[in-house]
């Protein structure tokens, strides 16, 4: 059995037809299911809008893989099963839940708990430089991708693919001749980019490019300007 996910976009009550929108990648697998020419049965479970949405679960679960494919980690690292099951059990514990309340299901999980759990094991990913396997700006609810930018700051890496090193990229200018070394670049608006991308934000233009990737950059604060090593004065 194997877990696809889709977003109803028709449903023909009278035919008992419902159309459903899907990604390529799931859709090859139920290609290869339907080739033998035999009839599929497939199970749906349907979400509320403070359910956990297929997107989040489907990131999660991707998160999980590339935390236990990293190989970073104490004993709990040894198989899927007991990284999904230790980070399930951190949650719980720093937000006072009991055991085995957290769940990623539809029918248990929430939307709230499962951002604040993606932004957990991007944390954990960020801080080890843990490489992932999805772009969290292709995956974030709009209003956590924010949170990303800032860590990316913090850890010097890119926001857009996770590379290393990478740059803080002003988005606010600082006045024409002026010294940046000598300029107070608190609440100046950054991103982190590598070089890659720093270059496609010149080419594209800074607006065009912070649109197309979700952004909008981060006002600098002390811990930043600390991390960077920025004038504050």
């Amino acid at each position: 059995m194997t877990e696809l996910f889709g977003q109803v976009n028709k449903l023909d009550p009278n035919k008992g037809l419902v159309t459903l929108q899907m990604s390529d990648d799931d859709i090859h697998t139920l290609e290869k299911y339907h080739a033998n020419g035999q009839p599929q049965v497939v199970s749906l479970i349907a979400t509320d809008e403070n359910g956990v949405s297929a997107q989040q679960r489907k990131f999660a679960f991707a998160l999980l893989h590339d935390i236990w494919w990293s190989q970073v980690g104490g004993y709990w690292i040894e198989t899927p099963e007991t990284v999904k099951q230790h980070f399930y059990a951190m949650y719980e514990y720093y937000n006072s839940l009991d055991f085995g309340e957290f769940s990623l299901s539809a029918a248990k999980g929430t939307k709230t708990d499962t951002n604040q759990f993606i932004n957990m094991l991007l944390d954990y990913a960020a801080i080890h430089d843990i490489s992932l396997s999805v772009k969290p700006l292709n995956e974030l609810e709009p209003q956590e991708i924010a949170r990303w930018e800032y860590r990316c700051l913090m850890e010097k890496m890119c926001v857009v693919c996770g590379k290393k090193p990478s740059d803080l990229h002003h988005l606010d200018t600082v006045g024409s001749g002026r010294n940046r070394q000598h300029t107070n670049h608190l609440k100046h608006r950054a991103v982190q980019l590598c070089r890659i991308h720093h270059q496609d934000a010149h080419s594209l233009g800074i607006e065009t490019f912070l649109q197309k990737h979700h952004l909008t950059g981060i006002k600098i604060d002390e811990r930043i300007a600390e991390v960077h090593r920025l004038n504050t004065r």
